[in-house]
């Protein structure tokens, strides 16, 4: 929404002309003022009047007000209206001096060529005695008619100056001073504090009007759309933007002063940056992490940019005063463009909008002038051929908003009449002009009666604004506007010129710096290293471990950004020598990060289920005995190891037997696993017991899968080996060998046989009782018989006799 911001207007005071004044008259000087209340003002006029003037003049007057009074400043208005005369020659001159003689500011020099429908002059605010000189110079060639002007008493309005202060925390952060940025923090508050100076009002001065902290209007508005009528306001920025802050201020005249600041909330930095090489790692491994600014190196985060929308407007009251020929120009500079872009389509030029009031429409004509000279007819009301544009559409009778319809009265009430080619609701002036588009104004709630030209919708200039295209969008475009006839007169009050918001134009961009960085201390950050721009980090546990990176910018905010390293447990399995039956075992316990795989050394093959790549597989193999297993995991790489021992089972067997009292027996449980241990029924745990008696002996023998048990019978009986003394050796099958009785518990005895002469007959290692003496003559023969006693039988040699009987 536009407000109307009063920059400079003046209150005219007009009274009934009861008189007139020569340009030969004595001046009405400071000492002898011209009365501006109680009496009617007189016209001012030439040497001839009624006449010419005359050739060769040289004629100078001083014209005061009563500045002792309100109205402390005077007006000439010379203009051919209004029954005004206005004829010099071009060979003349008119000249005005803004002062008491004419060694003050000269305001101009004017003739009927300079100035064909004449001209106006106010003696200007720091003219103190509000005094104009006027000087007339004819030569001896040609004398017009002269002139006859106005003469007023005018009170101006008193400039002030407007100050404005931001605190924060109670310090005043705008820099530069009044108009400068205020840069915060979001979530900061400001205490804006309006301070204005009033160095012309009365109370100091003594002449014009009052001016104080008490008697103006506070008018604050943030482009958020906030706005208070006090002379302070806290202000919080709703989000992390720029805003702009404008502070108005209005006296009682009324004039308005207006300042404005701007604001900056810091943004917060990107930290994308911050690096990590690896943020899952494996206890005791190391990481490195990026992200540090120092002044030769920024890593790790980057400023991030903000902006707000400048609006491509002027505002402030601006007089557009009663004359003929006379213009008003008025520049706005449009930047933020990229250089050399150009108009290039009737769309990029949206809108041109004024907010104003004007108490005669058929004087007025309006351009606009792009920054290449380019100029476009937006209205030509006035139907006369000296104007800027010839011959307009004359409409006459109507005004522009609410309008005071005299010519030396306070601003009226501005509407805001906006032009586009593409967005227009309304044909142009003269069209909407001719189909009577107007407004009633009736008193008492519109300054003057009459009509007025439509605002509520969007004119259609009368010259298309493609005819801009090529203009450059950067630099100053300008309104000219042209009152052409006196006695009536207006305000323009804001003008803006909108482009598409697509070409986004004004748009002041900010990015906070930043000034510092550190990480925060972690006990896992190496020391002893470098740490500009990057941090080491390790752990002896497991788990996520944060590490903080700070940053201060230049707005002294601080933000930071976490992140996080994952240390992986290193990888777990049943570990420790551990023993197994049936040639298989089931792995439990296995923890990995990212699997692994299987690999074994034994005496046997091994295969996995499902396959080796499962952490706890069941393993089976073809041979028992002691494996080593060994599982390395995919992230870390570490190899960790088992030892299993697969285990037979145990079966035990022993056998008893008989022997001769006196000996003894050997019963052996030994097994082939070596791992077994044994528990005899006589309480021996040795693989084998030696038993002496008869009887039934038990063993139990365990391993690691099983335990076997067995028993044996043993007998004893008196026994010996014995020989028969005779042998009949005929072939009838009986006696016919040297048998010996008992043998068959020594194997492996040896035999020799003797003859009476000690000769050896016969010799066998392992006797069989199998030696028949068939050649062998009649006769006594002796023998030897040693037995084997490694069955543990005690059995000394046998000595005896045989006689062979055939």
């Amino acid at each position: 929404m536009k407000k109307v911001l009063l920059i400079i207007t003046s209150f005219i005071y007009t009274i009934t002309s009861f008189g007139q004044i020569l340009i030969t008259d004595l001046d009405l000087d400071t000492l002898n003022p011209m009365p501006c209340t109680g009496v009617a003002l007189p016209n001012f006029f030439d040497s001839g009047n009624p006449g010419n003037y005359n050739a060769n003049e040289n004629e100078t007057i001083v014209i005061c007000p009563d500045y002792t009074s309100s109205t402390s400043k005077l007006s000439l208005t010379f203009g051919i209206n209004a029954g005004l005369l206005f004829d010099v020659d071009i060979s003349d001159t008119v000249y005005i001096y803004d002062g008491f003689n004419t060694s003050a500011p000269l305001l101009g020099s004017h003739n009927s060529v300079t100035d064909p429908n004449g001209f106006n002059h106010i003696a200007s605010f720091n003219n103190p005695k509000g005094c104009l000189t006027v000087r007339f110079v004819s030569d001896g060639s040609i004398e017009g008619t002269g002139w006859e002007a106005s003469v007023n008493c005018i009170q101006p309005a008193q400039p002030f100056d407007v100050h404005m202060a931001g605190y924060l925390n109670g310090t005043d952060i705008i820099s530069p001073s009044d108009t400068g940025y205020s840069d915060i923090c979001f979530g900061d508050s400001i205490l804006f504090v309006a301070t204005p100076n009033f160095p012309n009002s009365s109370d100091i001065s003594g002449i014009g009007y009052s001016q104080n902290n008490n008697n103006v209007i506070y008018e604050w508005e943030f482009s958020d759309g906030t706005t208070a009528s006090t002379d302070s306001v806290w202000f919080k920025p709703p989000a992390r933007n720029g805003y702009v802050v404008s502070l108005k201020i209005i006296d009682s005249f009324p004039l308005s002063q207006s300042i404005f600041s701007k604001i900056r909330v810091s943004t917060i930095p990107n930290f994308s940056g911050v690096l990590i090489t690896r943020d899952n790692i494996c206890v005791g491994d190391t990481t490195l992490i990026i992200g540090a600014v120092t002044s030769s190196d920024t890593s790790g985060v980057d400023p991030t940019s903000s902006s707000f929308q400048l609006g491509g407007s002027v505002a402030g009251q601006i007089y557009l005063p009663d004359g003929s020929g006379l213009m008003h120009q008025d520049t706005i500079n449009i930047s933020g463009f990229v250089p050399g872009d150009t108009v290039s389509s009737i769309t990029d030029l949206e809108q041109l909008c004024l907010n104003m009031e004007h108490s005669y429409l058929g004087d007025l004509e309006m351009t606009l002038t792009c920054p290449n000279g380019t100029t476009i007819n937006i209205f030509n009301s006035f139907a006369g051929l000296s104007g800027i544009i010839s011959g307009g559409f004359s409409g006459s009778g109507t005004y522009l908003g609410h309008p005071i319809d005299d010519p030396s009265g306070p601003p009226g009430s501005g509407e805001e009449y906006c032009w586009s080619s593409t967005l227009n609701t309304f044909s142009s002036f003269p069209v909407e002009y001719a189909a009577n588009n107007f407004i009633a104004l009736t008193t008492p709630s519109s300054p003057s009666a009459g009509n007025s030209m439509n605002w509520n919708g969007i004119y259609a200039p009368e010259e298309s604004f493609i005819n801009l295209v090529g203009c450059p969008l950067n630099g100053d475009w300008s309104i000219t506007v042209r009152d052409n006839i006196g006695q009536d007169d207006g305000y323009i009050f804001e003008w803006s010129i909108l482009f598409d918001p697509v070409l986004n134009p004004n748009n002041e961009t900010y990015t906070p710096q930043v000034v510092s960085s550190q990480w925060l201390s972690a006990a896992t950050i190496l020391p002893g290293l470098p740490t500009d721009t990057f941090i080491v980090v390790s752990s002896t546990t497991s788990g996520p471990h944060a590490y903080t990176f700070e940053i201060t910018d230049n707005f002294g905010c601080t933000y930071d950004t976490t992140v996080t390293v994952n240390f992986i447990e290193l990888p777990t399995i049943t570990n420790g020598n551990g023993n197994t039956c049936q040639g298989e075992y089931q792995v439990a316990g296995t923890t990995s990060f990212n699997g692994g795989f299987w690999t074994y050394s034994g005496p046997g093959n091994a295969s996995f289920s499902p396959n080796s790549t499962t952490n706890n597989p069941l393993i089976n193999v073809n041979v028992n005995g002691t494996y080593t297993f060994t599982y390395t995991d995919n992230r870390c790489a570490i190899d960790t190891s088992m030892d299993i021992y697969f285990a037979d089972s145990v079966d035990v067997s022993i056998t008893g037997g008989d022997f001769c009292v006196g000996d003894e027996l050997i019963i052996d449980a030994t097994s082939q696993v070596l791992e077994a241990s044994y528990l005899w029924s006589t309480g021996s745990t040795n693989p084998t017991i030696i038993v002496a008696d008869s009887g039934i002996y038990y063993v139990a023998v365990s391993g690691n899968c099983n335990t076997s048990v067995d028993s044996a019978l043993v007998t004893t009986a008196i026994c010996g080996v014995s020989a028969s003394n005779i042998i009949t050796p005929n072939g009838d099958g009986h006696n016919d060998v040297l048998f010996f009785f008992g043998l068959d518990r020594f194997p492996n005895s040896s035999l020799e046989v003797f003859n009476r002469w000690g000769l050896l007959m016969y010799e066998s290692d392992n006797y069989q009782n199998n030696w028949s003496p068939s050649g062998v003559s009649e006769g006594t023969y002796f023998y030897i018989l040693t037995p084997d006693v490694s069955n543990g039988v005690k059995q000394e040699p046998l000595k005896g006799s045989i006689t062979i009987l055939k």
